[in-house]
């Protein structure tokens, strides 16, 4: 039998806790966090009723769906998250700017004139919808119009359809051709006064001409295009023009809205030339024609007559006959080549003769 050994057998609790160094100094499920770990699903668990379908002679193992009442999985982040989160922000913020600019348009005030509203109309408008409106209008179209030596042809002064606070209605006498009816407008307008600061508001500077009075049938038409298109409410302008020298005021013009609904319609570059003619190229302008077709049969000699059992000024318009209409003037250069023609048939005449006479 061997012999034991008798050496003393050291107690375990009185060794090195770790001899070799190998055994961390702290437990690592020590330093994990306290908070328990979530519960998962079972992948093993089963929510499904075992389906036979007849004929196949075995039974199917049933379709593994998600256990009832389970927490859906979240979708996972991916790098282009923030990407689509930008171009989303930046969608909404173009929705919303459009919103504001209709709105912003529909409240707009100034869009009453056309039957469709054109943006851009003009390059300039009143910013007052009243009579202070067409004053700012008639301050802003007179300077345009001038004489031959630079100055300022008329003065223009606006005001309600009133005559020292009385109202004025509109009566247009038509001829008997027309068929000799009575019209009577009352609704709103505005009054313009176009004064030369001669004697009777006539212009003393210069001689009448077919080009002056062209000239200023073009700033009648103008004003009445700024007032329809800007002056809530205004549905007739009423312009009252200078007379010759030595005679008494006796022409207006006279417009009605729909008179000229398709300058309305689009801007105001298209109807009339932005550069402003003078006396001396009124005939030569890009839209002498239209002011003379659209103003002509506006022309009306004008007299006042108070209403006898009202309150009430009637302005009573007859159309010019043939000879008080003023001659519509012709371009300069048809005159030139009329003038050069003539010359030129004079000088062959003259030089035959000569010929002759050789």
């Amino acid at each position: 039998m061997a012999e034991q050994d008798e050496t003393p057998r050291r107690d375990a609790r009185e060794r090195p806790p770790d001899p070799a160094g190998t055994r961390p100094r702290h437990d690592p499920e020590a330093l994990l966090p306290d908070t328990p770990e979530p519960l998962l699903p079972d992948p093993d668990v089963v929510d499904a009723e075992v389906v036979e379908e007849p004929g196949d002679g075995g039974d199917l193992l049933p379709e593994r769906v998600r256990p009832a009442g389970s927490p859906a999985v979240a979708a996972a982040t991916t790098e282009y998250a923030p990407r689509f989160h930008f171009m989303m922000g930046a969608l909404v913020a173009v929705a919303i700017a459009a919103v504001v600019g209709v709105a912003l348009a529909i409240v707009q005030p100034g869009g009453s004139g056309g039957s469709g509203d054109v943006a851009g109309w003009s390059s300039w408008r009143p910013s007052d919808g009243g009579k202070t409106g067409a004053q700012e209008i008639a301050d802003h179209v007179a300077p345009n119009y001038r004489l031959p030596n630079g100055k300022q042809m008329v003065t223009v002064e606006a005001d309600n359809l009133q005559i020292e606070g009385i109202p004025l209605s509109v009566a247009v006498r038509e001829t008997a051709q027309s068929g000799g009816d009575i019209r009577v407008f009352d609704d709103g307008g505005v009054i313009y006064r176009l004064c030369g600061l001669g004697p009777l508001c006539s212009i003393n500077q210069g001689k009448p001409s077919a080009q002056r009075h062209l000239l200023l049938r073009r700033e009648a038409l103008e004003l009445a295009l700024y007032t329809f298109r800007y002056l809530d409410g205004v549905h007739q302008v009423v312009v009252f023009m200078p007379p010759p020298p030595g005679q008494r005021p006796s022409e207006v013009v006279f417009f009605r809205k729909g008179d000229v609904k398709t300058e309305l319609d689009r801007p105001l570059y298209s109807s009339l030339s932005p550069r402003v003619p003078n006396v001396r190229t009124v005939a030569l302008s890009p839209d002498a024609r239209l002011v003379d077709q659209v103003t002509s049969p506006k022309l009306f000699n004008y007299s006042l007559t108070q209403g006898n059992t009202e309150r009430r000024i009637f302005v009573v318009l007859d159309p010019l006959t043939a000879a008080q209409r003023t001659p519509t003037p012709k371009p300069a250069t048809s005159a030139k080549k009329s003038s050069s023609k003539s010359s030129s048939s004079s000088s062959s005449k003259s030089s035959a003769r000569s010929s002759s006479q050789k």
